[in-house]
């Protein structure tokens, strides 16, 4: 049984020359697995391109191969194999056991060409939220700036990041991105990656409570524009 994981974030407000420590009461979110730094395994995705290799049959070769944006890729004999999902070896598994019937010794390999669905969301108050692509290590800030860096109003020092297990399962912790540009602390120097969800919240703590109750509910579409509300004035995440 999952217990349930309290989120509990604090709001500072300058007043002067004194700070005062605002307690918001914390959020009761189901549906988040313990956070483990473990790195997934990369999914094939629409867009990732590869080259099939053939050790005894080279005549069936084939270079950049590209994965459709339904899952699926034509390769020689089989037609359209679904790619989508599936690991690299899983993929290769996959390929091997629909050409047994087709040839005598189905030795193949898969070359990745382009891992083009690489790619990770940054919303909330940056300049310019959206879907960008993660090309080499990325960190949790230079994802950030990627999207055009912080706002003035945003709360740098609670970054969300959500990340899918290799199980699928969501995972959240969240980041002190000041922290960590002032004093290159590296407890909140994390490595991105594939399909990591950066949100970035204002100082209202009622935009975070509705950014995780759409990520669980799975009202978010990330390939989409999202609207909501907040105090009745229209918003966009991507």
């Amino acid at each position: 049984m999952r217990p349930n994981v309290l989120i509990a974030l604090s709001l500072t407000v300058m007043l002067g020359a004194c700070t005062q420590h605002i307690t918001i009461v914390p959020k009761q979110v189901d549906g988040f697995a313990p956070w483990s730094n473990e790195v997934p395994p990369h999914r094939l995705a629409g867009g990732d391109e590869f080259d099939l290799k053939f050790l005894l049959n080279p005549e069936l070769n084939d270079a950049k191969l590209v994965i459709g944006p339904d899952g699926r890729v034509t390769v020689p004999l089989l037609g359209d194999v679904v790619a989508g999902g599936l690991t690299l070896p899983e993929f290769r598994k996959k390929l091997q056991d629909g050409y047994a019937s087709k040839l005598r010794v189905a030795d193949l390999d898969v070359v990745v060409r382009n891992y083009a669905s690489s790619r990770i969301f940054v919303g909330g108050d940056v300049k310019t939220p959206g879907v960008l692509p993660l090309q080499g290590p990325t960190d949790a800030l230079q994802g950030v700036l990627m999207a055009g860096g912080f706002l003035p109003t945003s709360r740098s020092s609670e970054v969300v990041l959500i990340r899918r297990r290799a199980d699928n399962a969501p995972m959240l912790r969240t980041l002190n991105l000041r922290r960590y540009a002032g004093s290159a602390d590296m407890q909140d120097d994390l490595p991105l990656q594939p399909s990591d969800v950066i949100f970035v919240p204002k100082a209202d703590i009622a935009e975070f409570d509705l950014f995780v109750d759409q990520y669980l509910n799975q009202a978010l579409p990330f390939q989409k524009t999202l609207n909501y509300n907040l105090g009745g004035i229209g918003q966009s995440l991507f």
